[in-house]
């Protein structure tokens, strides 16, 4: 499964107000859209830092890396990046 997918069953999953997988894109603003709030952002990073095993600082939580599915594997692949790198 590629983090795109699981992003996306991850979201799915979750109690956001009715997302359903045909409700949604990979670059739809889940922010804008009401789906991804402050509780939702937190058990995201809990959800990232569990199956990525990749710590999140505090300097990361920021909406351009919750907006949506595209940007969340954009910020999941550059945090694995830079954990390699380390």
């Amino acid at each position: 499964m590629t983090v795109q997918q699981a992003l996306r069953e991850y979201l799915v999953n979750q109690p956001l107000k009715g997302l359903t997988p045909e409700g949604f894109d990979d670059d739809y603003d889940l922010i804008d859209a009401g789906f991804m709030d402050s509780l939702a952002i937190i058990n995201t990073i809990t959800y990232l830092e569990k199956h990525y095993e990749t710590p999140i600082e505090e300097g990361d939580i920021v909406p351009e890396n919750f907006m949506s599915v595209n940007s969340l594997c954009a910020f999941v692949t550059s945090k694995q990046t830079e954990q390699i790198s380390s």
